[in-house]
């Protein structure tokens, strides 16, 4: 493997900024000074930081969606949909395509040594082409020669990777922000939903209890980096494709401008887990309020690398029979449809979504079936292909005497505790009407009506809700649920 093969023997100088510790942070008087050995060797730490501070925070980095359809009888039923924006690793600069993803906790790129045609179809990190790269173990240490190193195996809600690792600088919006990360180079890569996308990898921003060591953190190595960034990002999500787009994600602050009421905050619940999630106090359909948070359980993962919204898989066809409505006919669009409000009551602020959010926007004729039996488990990263095509069955089946159904995004969620079993996942349709905001240092999200057409038209007619893009879309997840470190000799 590419990433097991440590280049030629490097300078003595480079040899010792390598051999560094992960959190060394050098008094630079002391270090040029007094071990002027060290100077050149010093040069990206320092040219990192000098850069990153001088910039002005936040960074923000556009995301575009991209969607996918599914073909049913040589008919679109349906379509898969991803955000994603471009970051660079190593010098010179790789330039990669990635998920910004809050449910996963590691940066993710192929690796040129993964010849599999999966990997073949996306831009691949080279090891050996920057100058800044170290091939490393789990534990941070370089690879001895001659050794194998450790591997990773990643299981998302959708798909999985096997990885090796390296160090090396990762870049925000071109060449003047870096920051020294361990990365994941992927060796293997499962077909779904890596084939299936443009995107080459993830890029994960959960905290770092998701990551196999804080070192692979971003926001870790960004809170250790002192560049006076803040420690908090925001995302946006318009909906939108092409040049309307104006999907976001702002890194180290947030944009105010894309709000267009204030943010409330709510605390990250069992923050050591890693997951961005928050205490769900209650569930509402209608105005009558459900028993599946009465004794105190529930708790919703907010996921920028979900499509729909994740329900306890015990209640799914609960939610399904109360949100699904009749269908009038092949044109109607489900978004206005005559359907309950749901509302989710979380520790400081209550999120309400209208039909508008949480509808697919085509109705469903009989025969044709869009869902997922299984959801997300903790072996679904394992499905193949195969068995994901065995799994959208009847889970959304058309109402009885009804010639159509308008049905909502739902997938069932089946995840034994400590995260589950109560679990939601706040997918797309809570993050295409609210903008949110990730703090890192406080441990808390905070959500404001999002500043996207949709909500500015909704509130010009005095409603209280927004609407959604005009395409309904099939389960999607980079929801981290395994990680297995194989540690070879």
């Amino acid at each position: 493997q590419v990433g097991c093969s440590p280049r030629p023997p490097l300078p003595l100088s480079e040899q010792a900024t390598k051999s560094l510790p992960l959190n060394f942070r050098p008094n630079y008087y002391y270090v040029l000074t007094m071990a002027p050995i060290l100077s050149s060797t010093l040069a990206f730490v320092l040219a990192a930081a000098t850069d990153a501070t001088a910039a002005q925070w936040p960074i923000v980095i556009p995301i575009q969606r991209e969607s996918v359809p599914v073909m049913r009888g040589n008919k679109t039923v349906s379509h898969k949909t991803s955000y994603a924006g471009t970051i660079s690793i190593g010098s010179p600069a790789q330039d990669f395509r990635v998920v910004f993803d809050t449910g996963s906790g590691h940066v993710v790129v192929p690796s040129s040594g993964c010849a599999s045609e999966t990997c073949m179809e996306h831009r691949r990190y080279n090891i050996s082409k920057s100058s800044t790269s170290t091939a490393i173990n789990v534990d941070g240490e370089k690879v001895p020669e001659g050794e194998l190193c450790d591997q990773v195996t990643i299981g998302y809600g959708t798909g999985k990777v096997v990885g090796e690792f390296a160090r090396d600088r990762v870049c925000l919006g071109g060449d003047s922000t870096c920051v020294e990360v361990s990365v994941v180079m992927a060796v293997e890569m499962t077909a779904q939903p890596f084939r299936s996308f443009k995107f080459d990898g993830v890029f994960g921003l959960a905290l770092s209890g998701l990551a196999v060591s804080p070192e692979f953190s971003f926001f870790n190595r960004l809170a250790g980096a002192d560049m006076g960034a803040a420690l908090q990002f925001g995302v946006f999500l318009d909906g939108k494709e092409g040049e309307d787009a104006s999907s976001e994600i702002a890194l180290g602050g947030y944009s105010q401008e894309k709000l267009l009421s204030k943010l409330r905050w709510a605390p990250v619940a069992k923050k050591a887990l890693g997951y961005w999630q928050v205490e769900i106090q209650a569930v509402r359909i209608g105005n009558q309020t459900l028993d599946i948070c009465k004794d105190g359980s529930c708790r919703g993962v907010v996921d920028t690398g979900t499509s729909h919204m994740g329900v306890p898989g015990p209640y799914i066809n609960d939610f399904l029979s109360q949100l699904s409505v009749d269908g009038v006919s092949e044109t109607m669009d489900c978004r206005f449809a005559d359907a309950p409000q749901i509302e989710l009551v979380l520790d400081g602020v209550t999120l309400s979504l209208s039909p508008e959010n949480y509808m697919r926007p085509l109705s469903l004729p009989p025969g044709v079936n869009v869902g997922s039996r299984k959801g997300i488990t903790h072996d679904s990263a394992a499905s193949s292909a195969s068995d994901a095509d065995h799994d959208v069955s009847s889970l959304l089946a058309v109402r009885k005497g009804a010639d159509r159904t308008c049905a909502p995004r739902l997938m069932p969620v089946n995840l034994a505790a400590p995260l589950g079993p109560s679990l939601f996942i706040l997918g797309e349709p809570i993050l295409h009407r609210y903008y949110t905001v990730y703090d890192w240092k406080e441990g808390k999200i905070g959500f404001g009506l999002a500043a996207s057409e949709q909500n500015r038209k909704a509130l010009a007619n005095g409603e209280a809700h927004g609407f959604q893009d005009a395409e309904e879309e099939e389960i999607f997840s980079f929801m981290q649920v395994t990680v297995t470190v194989t540690f070879r000799v």
